[in-house]
């Protein structure tokens, strides 16, 4: 499942060459898959951790300031934009974190974060619903 995510987010980060990577992070913050573009080497353990705590520190405030859930998170700074959004699996236990240099504008890789992540629901979903008690997903 996780080499299938990968390949996911390899093909979606080849289709727009001003995303630089995208990391999906399990709700405990480890690193699920990850893509990268060729001439970027990424540590996706550092990022799952980091985006996975400020996904859930951002559904608190605004769960504090708003009584309401957090949609997604966005950082912009002076080299591009992240995002960061909850998968959204039946679980909601995984996290993805895309960023993308000054030549995309912010509303495509938002964009382009909650269609992957929406993707990745729909793969991680379906493998969920393959294993049941007796196969254990073989």
């Amino acid at each position: 499942m996780q080499g299938v995510c990968c390949n996911l987010l390899a093909s979606q980060l080849h289709a727009n060459p001003g995303v630089l990577a995208a990391v999906v992070g399990t709700a405990d913050g480890r690193a699920f898959a990850h893509a990268s573009q060729p001439d970027r080497k990424i540590e996706a353990p550092r990022i799952a951790a980091i985006a996975t705590s400020l996904l859930a520190l951002s559904e608190s405030f605004s769960n504090e300031a708003l009584r309401s859930r957090a949609q997604y998170n966005s950082i912009a700074t002076q080299h591009g934009t992240i995002v960061v959004v909850r998968v959204p699996t039946r679980a909601r236990a995984h996290v993805l974190c895309l960023w993308a240099d000054q030549s995309e504008n912010f509303a495509m890789t938002l964009r382009l974060a909650l269609d992957s992540a929406a993707r990745v629901a729909m793969l991680i979903d379906a493998d969920v619903s393959n294993v049941s008690p007796g196969n254990g997903g073989e």
